[in-house]
């Protein structure tokens, strides 16, 4: 039995390719600049820095990407917003729900957890309110 990996970062491409989530992401600023196709791979690179606490010095830091850290401290400034963070969820989760088998999963929609409190981030976006406990989670 062979056993083959598959890097976090694929899955957040593959995720966007089947949904185009990235297409949620507008600038603040008053025009958008940067081509589509180098946006939508520095929203995945700062979106995957962001998500998995490694931040972006430290996945700059790896050379494996060939973007600047400036540049995507541009991106992240200026495009990874609360609201399009929420925007892309929804996308997200519309398609997971068009997608699932109700044969095979039902038709509910929600989903239970361990509901376990842990740290992260302070700047990372999707953890700065917890429903349950009805206040900020640091």
């Amino acid at each position: 039995m062979s056993r083959r990996t598959v890097d976090l970062l694929d899955v957040l491409k593959e995720a966007d390719f089947l949904t185009e989530f990235t297409g949620e992401f507008t600038s603040v600023a008053s025009r958008e600049i940067i081509d589509r196709v180098t946006l939508r791979r520095r929203l995945l690179l700062c979106l995957f820095a962001l998500g998995t606490n490694i931040g972006i010095r430290q996945l700059v830091a790896t050379g494996e990407h060939g973007e600047t850290e400036a540049a995507l401290r541009y991106v992240r400034q200026q495009f990874i917003t609360r609201d399009n963070i929420r925007a892309a969820v929804g996308k997200l989760v519309n398609a997971t729900f068009e997608a699932r088998d109700p044969q095979r999963w039902g038709e509910g929609t929600a989903c239970a957890s361990d509901s376990k409190n842990f740290g992260s981030w302070q700047s990372h976006p999707m953890t700065e309110w917890h429903q349950r406990y009805g206040r900020p989670v640091r």
